[in-house]
């Protein structure tokens, strides 16, 4: 797992291996051309002879006039060498070096703003180290169905005065109100209700936005969440590895902790909870957990305080419905 500083130093040294790929490749094709073709070897040695040439009359000999017409004689050159090319049977821009981005020549950046091919970058290994790549290309906002909740007015919520589908946009809405101020507010959720009605859904729709804003998420089960800290504090295997896998649990943007209450509970996994809820809120740093359990399991299976930091400081957002999941 990488910081997001980590990330950036590891793409932009992903650039330079591009930038210096490409000039081999150039290289090579000079080199093919060269062969076949000795007379634009030759024109490219009088171009480079040339300019060096006009450059130190003008910078040492004071001539203002040195590098007049130069830009002009570089052009004629370059308009017969492309000539040259097609009549030697290669492309006329066989000797522009290429690369893979010509929006920034594979630098990342254009001026101070990122390129699109660096976010795009980001992205991905954002969302490989988020343990959720292959749910998120399923489940996010684009992708959501409303229609799969009822708006009969049959099926109303007394708890909360509403249908299904009306439940359901509310949260949406309040969702997407998350990612839009997630930098500003630094927010948590709490998500709850029955088995099946989206509540995961939502948390990855949350989650894939966040990731395409260059984010850092990630994802846990509430098993294997506990499983990896107490790897991390009981293990025998590779420490450094257990040490870097809790570390990204407090440190990254957002953490999701899947169907709480799955997990077996012991006096460790209680512990842990109100240890990365208090720690990660200490930090500013934002938690989205899910849950089909009642308010008071959570307070019996992990504690007054930790229903008292999630009461204080996380959106209670209650999904109501059926389970979508038996239609399937």
């Amino acid at each position: 797992m990488h910081t997001r500083n980590n990330y950036t130093d590891l793409i932009l040294a992903q650039y330079d291996e591009k930038r210096r790929n490409a000039r081999y490749s150039l290289d090579e094709r000079r080199a093919r051309v060269y062969d076949k073709c000795p007379e634009i070897e030759n024109l490219d040695r009088k171009v480079a002879r040339e300019s060096f040439d006009r450059a130190k009359r003008s910078l040492l000999a004071d001539d203002p006039n040195a590098l007049e017409g130069l830009e002009e004689d570089n052009r004629k050159v370059a308009a017969l060498k492309e000539k040259l090319l097609v009549e030697n049977g290669f492309p006329p821009d066989y000797l522009k070096i290429k690369y893979e981005c010509d929006i920034c020549q594979d630098r990342g950046f254009i001026g101070n703003v990122r390129c699109s091919c660096f976010k795009k970058a980001l992205s991905e290994l954002l969302l490989k180290d988020s343990n959720m790549s292959r749910l998120l290309e399923a489940e996010n906002f684009d992708t959501f169905d409303a229609s799969l909740f009822s708006n009969d007015p049959s099926h109303i919520d007394k708890s909360i005065g509403m249908t299904p589908y009306e439940n359901i946009m509310s949260v949406l809405a309040r969702s997407e109100r998350f990612v839009n101020t997630f930098d500003e507010t630094h927010g948590n959720i709490l998500i709850y209700g029955p088995t099946g009605v989206g509540k995961t859904f939502i948390s990855s729709c949350i989650a894939k936005a966040l990731i395409d804003s260059s984010h850092s998420v990630l994802y846990h089960t509430a098993a294997s969440l506990f499983s990896t800290l107490e790897e991390k504090r009981f293990g025998t295997g590779d420490k450094e590895l257990a040490q870097k896998n809790e570390e990204h649990i407090f440190e990254c943007d957002l953490l999701i902790i899947d169907d709480l209450g799955s997990e077996f509970y012991t006096q460790f996994t209680a512990s842990s909870l109100f240890n990365v809820i208090n720690e990660r809120q200490l930090a500013g740093r934002s938690t989205i957990i899910s849950t089909n359990l009642s308010f008071e399991k959570i307070v019996y299976n992990y504690s007054e305080r930790t229903y008292s930091r999630i009461c204080k400081y996380y959106d209670l957002f209650k999904i109501i419905g059926d389970d979508l999941r038996a239609r399937s």
